[in-house]
């Protein structure tokens, strides 16, 4: 029998009554669903994620539906709980991690909005509708998709019920914040403003809001101020899980990556474009060993022996009888002073002294003659030192190789990092920087060098 829980990762919260609400909610979830739910947090409440997965583990749990139970989709859920996950899988091969959505839009929380709204509004003094205005007020993310989904929410809660305006604004982060979205409703002309906060629990961020609102009243007070409840634990938001729930134990699960920062260039965030996906010890790292090259690496990469943190020496380039390099000769070829165990076990990070990374779009468009050669270049050596299938249709500035099997591609992404060259994953495919002023004795021999070595561990040696 394959013994399943859901792993429900809530952001975490020192305020008690919001932790007390978030484990209720858990309880109801496992009472509806009749699956074992195990919760833990990205922060500030414990237990953390990898721990949570570990008690699963040695529980005799053998699959995982990890739940984020965030409303949208930000760093959160694209970095922080990934990486949690990708290390456990590496811990316990065995079990079987199937990684969900965050709730988003979704019908069920639009319900449980307008039945927050309808409570609210029927428990104030009667205001025409035609001169009320509604004011969604969410967390704020440094995502425009995330932030987007509020403003989404805004508008889906207004159309067809008559109120005059609809605005929306942010705790943090972001703007319009709260004391600016509400003047904004009062200079539309609203006589009253209903405001809806979008939070799930209760807490310190709810309170703050309150505490805006009523900082309003003092400076408005001929206008008439309400603030509805949270979503807290309406039916809807249950409703709302358990639709991502289902989704993800059906393989149906589908994160909305064509509006992504990471993958799609917005302005303001092209510093997001491309970056490789990451976390830290405050989030989805919380509870691991520390950050060093010694914990960061399997123990078998190690061999037993101590890695060198000084870069290895420079292995000469090798060219065939075309002039070009035989990248298949420099290590275990004909030298027997530079075999591939050598660079793979000696060879220690950093391969480089600074982090070798992908260019921005604006410099492949300024040079696109030299960056097709750059990439042919590393299509060549890659195929030669990997024998995997190297992809080119990859977002610009990175080049792909499609490893064998997705822990393939977790063992070797995190190796490859150790060697200062950045690297992104996506499912099987390995991304590698790429860029038009790579030279063949500097950046495409560094990234050619940090996949030839883990690659060929990976493959004698694991």
């Amino acid at each position: 029998m394959n013994r399943t829980a859901i792993l429900l990762i809530g952001h975490g919260t020192d305020d008690s009554d919001g932790l007390a609400e978030y484990r209720q909610l858990a309880g109801m979830l496992q009472e509806r669903l009749d699956i074992p739910v195990q919760p833990c947090f990205l922060e500030l409440a414990d237990p953390p994620i990898g721990q949570a997965i570990d008690e699963c583990a040695r529980a005799g749990y053998q699959r995982l539906i990890a739940i984020p139970l965030l409303l949208g989709a930000a760093g959160h859920q694209k970095n922080d709980i990934p990486v949690a996950i990708q290390q456990a899988r590496l811990r316990w091969p065995e079990l079987t991690i199937q990684y969900g959505t965050p709730l988003g839009v979704q019908y069920s929380l639009l319900r449980a909005l307008a039945d927050r709204l309808a409570t609210a509004e029927a428990a104030a003094s009667p205001v025409p509708r035609a001169e009320t205005a509604l004011a969604v007020i969410g967390r704020g993310s440094s995502d425009p998709d995330s932030n987007a989904d509020v403003a989404r929410m805004a508008r889906l809660l207004w159309e067809g019920r008559g109120y005059a305006h609809v605005t929306y604004g942010f705790y943090s982060i972001t703007t319009p914040r709260v004391p600016q979205t509400l003047d904004a409703c009062i200079a539309l002309g609203a006589r009253r403003i209903i405001v809806i906060p979008y939070l799930l629990f209760t807490g310190h961020i709810l309170r703050w809001i309150v505490a805006q609102v009523t900082a309003a009243r003092q400076t408005y007070p001929d206008h008439d101020f309400v603030v509805t409840e949270h979503l807290g634990l309406h039916e809807g938001v249950l409703a709302a899980i358990t639709q991502r729930v289902q989704e993800a134990m059906n393989g149906q699960s589908a994160a909305n990556c064509d509006v992504c920062k990471y993958r799609r260039l917005f302005p303001g965030f092209t510093a997001d474009f491309g970056r490789p996906q990451t976390s830290d010890h405050e989030h989805g790292l919380r509870g691991e060993a520390s950050g060093s090259m010694t914990n960061i690496l399997p123990p078998r990469y190690r061999g037993g022996r101590s890695v060198s943190a000084a870069p290895m020496t420079a292995a000469p380039l090798v060219f065939d009888e075309h002039g070009q390099v035989a990248w298949d000769r420099i290590w275990g070829g004909d030298d027997p002073d530079n075999p591939f165990c050598e660079l793979a076990l000696a060879g220690g990070p950093p391969h480089r002294g600074t982090l070798l990374e992908p260019v921005d779009p604006a410099t492949i468009q300024a040079d696109p003659a030299g960056y097709a050669r750059v990439i042919a270049e590393l299509r060549r050596a890659l195929t030669m030192v990997t024998d995997l299938p190297v992809t080119t249709d990859t977002a610009p500035g990175w080049i792909g190789l499609v490893c064998e099997s997705e822990e393939m591609a977790i063992w070797l992404l995190r190796a490859i990092i150790v060697e200062n060259v950045s690297v992104r994953r996506e499912d099987r495919t390995l991304l590698l920087p790429a860029g038009p002023h790579f030279q063949l004795e500097g950046e495409i021999k560094n990234v050619v060098t940090a996949v030839a070595k883990t690659y060929h561990y990976w493959k004698e040696h694991i």
